[in-house]
C-alpha cells in the first residue's frame, strides 16, 4: 500500500529508516515487496530511494519486539 500510494502521490524521492532483514527480524512477512523495489521494478517516477536513519528505526523495531505482540 505505501509504495501505491507514493507512485500515485507522484513522490520522487523516499526516505526509509529500516531494512528488509530488520523489519523479518522482528516478524514481518512482506519480504515480496522488498525484493520487487529490490529487483528495480519500481515505478520510474520514483527518483530516489535511500536509506537514513536506520539505527533509531532498529531502536522502534526492538521495543515493538518486547512487547510480542501478534503482528498478523
Amino acid at each position: 500500500m505505501c509504495l501505491a500510494a507514493t507512485i500515485w502521490s507522484n513522490i520522487t524521492h523516499v526516505i526509509y529508516g529500516a531494512r528488509p532483514e530488520d523489519a523479518e527480524a522482528i516478524g514481518f512477512r512482506d519480504d515480496f515487496i522488498y525484493r520487487f523495489i529490490e529487483n528495480g521494478r519500481v515505478d520510474s517516477s520514483i527518483l530516489l530511494i535511500e536509506e537514513y536513519g536506520r539505527e533509531e528505526c532498529l531502536k522502534l523495531f526492538e521495543e515493538y519486539a518486547e512487547k510480542q505482540k501478534q503482528i498478523y
